[in-house]
């Protein structure tokens, strides 16, 4: 799943593909993190609520090992008519969800947990209402475009219908689709951008796989966009 649309961009669609081949050699640890997410959306589920994540950094490139922290975005459905912003004093789920998240991940991984880093909410009934309104300025669907393009999701079914009603608006894309270029550009020439892909490279080697001089060719060639 995801919007084909901006995945289909020239940036977007090389991003994703050196991803994909990281993804080929993917770690025990990031295996695991996914496995551990997924046994998280069940036990809220199971609750009769809701919540899905997009993961980013090492394990969004199956590259995490047992010291990386894990770099989430979070959706949930905020306190019920609350189309504000998913933080702390707007919605009364998210500490509880994060503090839930954590004991979860103490509890399955038992002297072997890892860091995880909240980087943003975005709260579905505001996304919900956005795209009823057609909100050209909403922050909320510029993120969700830009996580939706990159991310590994958790229980993507639940992010599709708003994926869908996103892709049917023609005009309301085409400003996404350029913000999320304008965001791509700033972070291939950021330092860290830099360094993540030099770790996964290392990484990829050590495990004992020689990274072909073409895909080196393809990744030295996007880093110097």
């Amino acid at each position: 799943m995801g919007i084909q649309r901006f995945k289909d961009h020239p940036i977007i669609n090389e991003f994703n593909g050196l991803k994909k081949f990281f993804r080929a050699h993917e770690t025990d640890a990031s295996r695991k993190r996914i496995s551990d997410f997924k046994n998280f959306v069940d036990m809220v589920r199971s609750t009769g609520d809701e919540v899905a994540f997009d993961i980013m950094g090492s394990v969004n490139f199956g590259q995490a090992v047992e010291n990386s922290d894990t770099d989430i975005v979070i959706y949930l459905n905020c306190d019920s008519g609350n189309h504000g912003d998913c933080d702390h004093e707007n919605c009364s789920r998210l500490p509880i969800y994060k503090h839930l998240l954590v004991n979860s991940i103490v509890y399955e991984n038992s002297g072997n947990n890892y860091q995880i880093q909240v980087v943003d909410c975005i709260n579905l009934n505001q996304l919900d209402y956005d795209l009823e309104t057609r909100n050209f300025d909403s922050m909320a669907l510029l993120k969700f475009g830009f996580y939706r393009s990159i991310c590994r999701g958790v229980n993507r079914k639940l992010l599709h219908s708003y994926e869908q009603r996103l892709e049917s608006d023609e005009e309301l894309c085409k400003k996404i689709e350029a913000y999320i270029a304008d965001c791509f550009l700033g972070l291939i020439h950021s330092n860290s951008h830099t360094y993540s892909f030099k770790k996964y490279m290392e990484r990829v080697q050590f495990s004992g796989f020689q990274i072909p001089p073409s895909m080196l060719e393809k990744i030295n060639s996007y880093l110097s966009k």
